[in-house]
């Protein structure tokens, strides 16, 4: 049902494309009223509506309502925009626009919002029932005129019984046996839900009273129509209507996450764009105006693309895969904010992809835009995303390496392969170090530089891999020392690859063993005093560059031992490392703050006492 108006981020973000320069919606909206009005009654229709088309979803309504053809408007929009705007605005602003719907989109609501799989749902049937008795009885005597027959006589049975009274028995004789309720003495209702009876009767008198055919052959349905059969019927209707507007189902959805190769994306075929004619074609029943960062390539090449034959063909495959998406990744659809996210992955795909096939270059994106289908580019990025998870499924796997050591990764290592490691293949997401501990922690990939960060990280976790094992064992060995040892870390998960480092350079330092062993407190302060030093230029405490060095060298033997040297991958995670404890100990000083053992959190320290908290 409508949401309560979030108002919509203040973004300078155009939509995908933008047919020509129209005013900006929120210039419209802080105007004063008439100026507004004014602006909006001198643009044309079809620039009236681009610009509807243009304005996020919430905020659509004090847009119609300025222009003059509001009905006009309303009426125009594809039924599944309609269908957003309504769920997105306030109840308030939601009956204003269903007192000037068509009976198409009326249908359309039902069609898309009523049904759970194959089962009608009469709760979200009521409330779309009860908002069109508040806009007016005009709107629900439109829907019960031309909605479809079978949809009205599966929600009617739920709603009332009724009777027929026989030929041959007088009317006072049957009124002591049959409902009260009738119109026309011959057909008498009996209510099954009371909190809904008095609606149930005006719609029934609405019916009476505007089409009395159809209100026969209602009451005839209800009385005869076997339940499971004609909900049936109406649920294979449905599904008819809602494949004309390019809304698949469930099944039919799934080929859109089915990984495709460069060499198998198709080149479209001249004959495929409709004919340069004036007859009019019907727009899709969903024309997403996305509002999402980074996919500039895929708006800039939007923008140079003037063939209507291919803007129309674009706007309709847009339609048709971001329909896939939501069937897949939603499910029923009817959230106004998953629906948001939904359209932002399928921009973000859309520009990887394309990003991939031009290399950056916006006049080959363009060109890739009029030559492939907008599907094929999806399913282009979603190999490019696939190969991350199975990459990361064959670190996990390799063999010799005990898989249980990845559950001591440190972050952001952890994030970036458990956003990659998702089961189903729709959920694959980029973990976005900024955000971490937010909602917006992971979000789909959208460039192709997003896909190689991630591909090195996973680079480095699979060269580090054996190292950790070679050098410090499996993690049972570990565990064992905070098992058997007061010790400053407690839990398991404290343990990350760092602390093994760190640990073992401790002891280094300290009794020149590079083992990971709890460190004894009696060593704390001379470790300090041997890992850090003070510029006299800085307030911060830094690692010795010879201790620095030694580390390095120490694992570049290891690395040499174990298999190939990578320079990058050694340095890169050993400079993590490193500045991990200088970010901890980077006010630490053996002679003036000396960190407190009980607190250290990126090395392991056998604590002296009886407690830990002593």
């Amino acid at each position: 049902m409508p949401r309560r108006r979030k108002r919509y981020p203040d973004t300078k973000i155009k939509p995908l494309w933008v047919r020509k320069e129209l005013p900006d919606y929120r210039d419209l909206l802080e105007a004063p009223a008439r100026k507004s009005e004014e602006i909006m009654r001198a643009l044309p229709f079809q620039d009236q509506l681009e610009l509807v088309l243009q304005t996020p979803w919430e905020l659509r309504e004090r847009v119609i309502v300025l222009s003059p053809q509001a009905e006009r408007l309303v009426q125009a929009l594809p039924p599944q925009e309609f269908f957003w705007t309504l769920k997105a605005v306030s109840p308030e602003e939601a009956v204003t626009l269903l007192s000037m719907a068509s009976p198409e989109q009326l249908q359309f609501l039902f069609d898309l919002d009523c049904w759970f799989k194959d089962r009608l749902v009469m709760e979200r049937v009521l409330a779309w029932l009860t908002l069109m008795f508040e806009a007016s009885e005009d709107v629900v005597a439109r829907w019960l005129r031309h909605v479809d027959f079978d949809l009205l006589v599966c929600i009617m049975k739920r709603l009332a019984q009724v009777y027929k009274r026989p030929d041959d028995v007088d009317l006072t004789e049957a009124r002591d046996w049959l409902p009260p309720y009738t119109l026309d003495d011959t057909y008498f209702v009996d209510f099954r839900l009371d909190r809904v009876e008095p609606m149930t009767r005006r719609m029934i008198e609405i019916l009476f009273e505007i089409d009395p055919a159809r209100y026969r052959d209602l009451m005839e349905s209800i009385i005869w129509e076997l339940p499971a059969e004609i909900e049936e019927m109406a649920y294979r209707w449905r599904r008819a209507r809602l494949a004309d507007w390019g809304v698949p189902d469930y099944f039919e959805s799934l080929d859109v996450y089915a990984p495709v190769a460069l060499d198998q994306v198709r080149r479209i075929e001249p004959s495929y764009l409709p004919p340069g004619t004036a007859e009019e074609v019907p727009p899709p029943a969903f024309l997403p105006a996305i509002h999402t960062e980074g996919v500039e390539l895929l708006t800039e090449a939007l923008s140079r693309i003037t063939d209507y034959r291919q803007i129309d063909r674009l706007k309709r495959e847009l339609a048709w895969i971001t329909n896939k998406v939501l069937m897949v990744d939603v499910g029923n659809i009817d959230d106004v904010e998953e629906a948001r996210q939904v359209l932002d992955k399928v921009a973000g795909y859309l520009n990887l992809g394309l990003e991939y096939l031009s290399g950056g270059r916006v006049d080959l994106a363009k060109e890739a835009l009029e030559n492939y289908f907008l599907e094929d580019i999806f399913r282009l990025a979603q190999k490019l995303i696939t190969d991350l998870r199975r990459y990361a499924r064959e670190i996990i796997t390799q063999e010799g390496i005990d898989p249980r050591i990845f559950r001591h990764l440190d972050e952001p290592y952890a994030s970036y392969l458990r956003g990659v490691m998702a089961k189903e293949a729709n959920r694959i997401q980029l973990y976005i170090p900024e955000k971490a501990g937010t909602a917006e922690e992971f979000r789909p990939f959208r460039r192709l530089a997003e896909v190689e960060r991630v591909k090195r990280v996973l680079s480095e976790i699979a060269y580090w891999a054996p190292l950790i094992q070679r050098a410090f064992g499996t993690p049972p060995l570990w565990l064992a020392e905070i098992a058997l040892k007061k010790t400053n870390l407690i839990e398991p998960g404290d343990i990350k690859w760092s602390t093994l480092i760190l640990t073992a350079l401790a002891n280094w330092l300290a009794r020149k063993k590079f083992k990971f062993e709890a460190l004894p407190q009696k060593y704390w302060a001379e470790v300090v005093e041997k890992l850090l030093h003070r510029p006299p230029d800085s307030r911060r405490s830094r690692i010795r560059d010879e201790v620095r060095q030694e580390l390095r060298e120490n694992f570049r033997r290891l690395a040499l031992d174990t298999g190939e040297l990578k320079e990058d991958h050694l340095d890169g995670f050993l400079n993590f490392v490193l500045s991990r404890a200088e970010d901890e100990f980077a006010f630490a000083d053996a002679r003036e703050a000396l960190p407190d053992p009980r607190y250290v959190q990126s090395l392991l320290l056998e604590l002296e006492g009886n407690d830990r908290s002593s």
